[in-house]
């Protein structure tokens, strides 16, 4: 070989050591390919970190990315979004994919699907997410909500609706209905509603002690005594003399007796005194009562509510003879225990299977929607509610509750007159329907089933 052909031939090898490096790959390049066949094989930790280290050299995507290999397809977004939901950031896909579509590029190649299909994935999961978390909170609310509605019942009881206290509870309890109907997935809604709910009980048990304060303050009014009957005066005539009286003959002398010992006399048995634990007791065991005997209008449930009647009833005899506190104490705990698993019972029977579509409901009646209102003391929408339920057709009960409804108005008022007397215009309708309507006791205060009687036999 001549000397000018082994320079040519060092020249040409020198050229091709130098050119081979510039065919060699980008390291962002290889970063991402690391990426993309980690999250092909489930190995998503390692995906995730490789293609944010392509990202943080080259973050913006596209369909015809030039190398110094190639010319490829450039997605890490939508791939670091995969990584990202399979290691439970939910948030943070959600963030890659939707950099993803803004950016375009991803739209133009078929990974957009794929892409769109991950998207609905992670919106349900963070939903289902969101629910979870909230259960709680929702629990405890319509907890709270539930004791403050038998707090307002114990208190009509008492007679405490006229009280500054009662007023308040009132506005708290329809202020928490409120929230909490419009909780969704809001934890903090939830325990705004319970907080409020809480406060409302609180001071619907404060107006039902100072109700029964003012009760016991209150002088005896003692009952009026017979007048003493004078003796009748013997009137003889002027023109008669007068008849002179014989001398009545002295009474035979008695034998001596023997002196009588006396007997003492026996003392009246004590008033029984109701404790605190006697009326916990029978306020746990009336509710329980009176949640059977609502669970029993679900067909689902009339077994389960037969044979929890007989406890009950086993329940009732054991409080009439019951003495002790540590007794009155058990009973509540029991009957309290009973109720929550009747709650569940009737929790279940409501709960749809999972991919089952659920028979159409009927929608719910505007009756027992009026009672709930007039429970919770929204008094002005239950009478609305029923005003309306009577202008399509005449109803007893309706016009029952709408009296109801607007005694109770008329006591909160005042200048009651005027819907005392729509009251009773109600009462008498209802009555005329339906001559056998009574109210419960155990849902309405003493006060007005005392004024809905006297109805009936026409006082008013």
């Amino acid at each position: 070989m001549t000397r000018s052909g082994a320079r040519l031939r060092r020249a040409f090898v020198l050229s091709f050591f130098f050119a081979f490096p510039l065919l060699a790959a980008e390291p962002w390049v290889d970063a991402y390919n690391r990426g993309v066949a980690a999250v092909n094989a489930s190995n998503y930790k390692l995906g995730a970190s490789e293609l944010q280290k392509a990202i943080g050299v080259m973050p913006d995507e596209g369909t015809a990315v030039k190398t110094r290999a190639a010319i490829i397809t450039y997605v890490p977004h939508f791939w670091l979004g995969i990584a990202k939901y399979n290691l439970g950031d939910v948030d943070g896909a959600l963030r890659e994919w939707r950099t993803s579509e803004e950016q375009g590029a991803v739209g133009r190649t078929e990974y957009y699907a794929t892409m769109k299909n991950w998207v609905a994935r992670a919106q349900a999961e963070k939903k289902r997410l969101a629910q979870g978390a909230a259960s709680g909170a929702k629990k405890a609310a319509s907890d709270a909500v539930s004791s403050a509605v038998l707090a307002q019942t114990n208190a009509l009881s008492a007679n405490a609706e006229r009280t500054d206290n009662y007023r308040a509870a009132v506005r708290m309890l329809q202020e928490a209905n409120s929230k909490y109907n419009r909780g969704g997935t809001d934890v903090a809604a939830y325990d705004d509603a319970a907080q409020l709910a809480a406060k409302a009980a609180a001071l619907f048990n404060a107006a039902a002690d100072e109700a029964r304060r003012q009760r016991a303050a209150r002088p005896v009014i003692p009952k009026p005594q017979p007048k003493p009957q004078q003796p009748l005066e013997v009137v003889v005539p002027f023109d008669q003399e007068p008849v002179k009286q014989q001398p009545k003959p002295e009474p035979p002398k008695p034998e001596p007796q023997k002196p009588v010992v006396e007997q003492p006399k026996p003392e009246p048995p004590p008033v029984p005194v109701i404790t605190k634990a006697q009326e916990e007791a029978a306020t746990a065991l009336q509710r329980y009562r009176r949640n059977l005997s609502n669970a029993n209008r679900n067909p689902k449930l009339r077994s389960y509510v037969r044979t929890a009647t007989g406890d009950a009833e086993k329940l009732r005899k054991r409080l009439d003879t019951t003495k002790g506190d540590p007794d009155f104490i058990a009973i509540t705990k029991m009957a309290n225990d009973l109720d929550l698993a009747l709650s569940k019972q009737i929790a279940d029977s409501q709960t749809v299977p999972p991919n089952v579509t659920p028979a159409p409901v009927a929608a719910p009646s505007g009756l027992r929607d009026a009672y709930r209102a007039y429970a919770t003391g929204d008094l002005a929408s239950s009478e609305t509610a029923l005003t309306k339920m009577l202008a399509a057709g005449p109803n007893a009960e309706a016009l029952l509750l709408r009296g109801c409804a607007r005694y109770t108005r008329a006591m909160l008022s005042r200048t009651p007159d005027a819907l005392l007397g729509a009251a009773a215009a109600d009462f008498k309708a209802a009555l005329k329907q339906n001559g056998a309507l009574r109210l419960d006791s155990r849902a309405f205060s003493p006060k007005l089933i005392s004024y809905f009687e006297n109805v009936r036999n026409g006082k008013p």
